[in-house]
């Protein structure tokens, strides 16, 4: 195997022990086991830590949802129109389900939803987050939706979140490709109906962009 083939797939075997284990299974001697690495130096020399391996998944994964958000977007911009909030939704939820949904094999949205509460990620996920195309979508959703101040900000975070959580929940499953938009185009109503409730909060636009 290849340096590169070696180091995918000790990625995709650290994902899917955190996908179904929990992230505190992961170990760098249990990804090279489960990745059929020989070597039992492999992950300190692709990766330097346990931390570092956690980074290149993340950055594995939220490469080409990026590159597909910000394509969309540059689509949008194209058309010389405003963003509706609907469009806005779309550009976040659609990257991030061709690379949950659309990847056979994916574990991805489970990695990052047993992920969420842990510390070491906690520290490497805003730096993904702080993507152009993420800011710029998760922008749009504050200023679109229809609460005011803080409950704008807290509404485009919890959507981000809760559609994590609902692509974790479908990832895996055999689907079509008529049920997999199916579950996409419901997401997204979902989202925007989240982000156009009634509300009823007053207070200011203070709190950071997630996480």
């Amino acid at each position: 195997m290849s340096e590169r083939g070696a180091r995918q797939a000790m990625i995709d075997a650290a994902e899917r022990i955190v996908a179904e284990e929990g992230i505190a299974s992961m170990t760098l001697n249990g990804v090279q086991l489960a990745a059929n690495q020989a070597n039992k130096s492999a992950a300190k020399y692709h990766f330097g830590s346990r931390e570092g391996l956690l980074e290149a998944i993340v950055e594995a994964r939220m490469a080409p949802v990026d590159a597909r958000r910000q394509e969309l977007l540059d689509d949008l911009e194209n058309l010389g129109q405003p963003v509706t909030l609907r469009q806005a939704v779309e550009a976040l939820v659609r990257p991030l389900a061709a690379e949950t949904l659309g990847r056979p094999g994916s574990r991805y949205a489970r990695f990052i939803v047993n992920a969420l509460t842990d510390p070491t990620l906690g520290r490497i996920l805003p730096k993904h987050l702080n993507a152009e195309s993420y800011r710029q979508v998760h922008r749009l959703m504050v200023e679109l939706n229809t609460a005011s101040c803080s409950g704008a900000l807290r509404r485009a975070n919890n959507v981000v979140v809760f559609a994590m959580a609902v692509l974790a929940t479908h990832e895996g499953r055999a689907r079509s490709p008529v049920e997999t938009e199916e579950v996409v185009s419901d997401l997204i109503d979902s989202c925007v109906a989240v982000l156009e409730a009634p509300n009823s909060s007053t207070t200011s636009k203070s709190e950071e962009v997630l996480p």
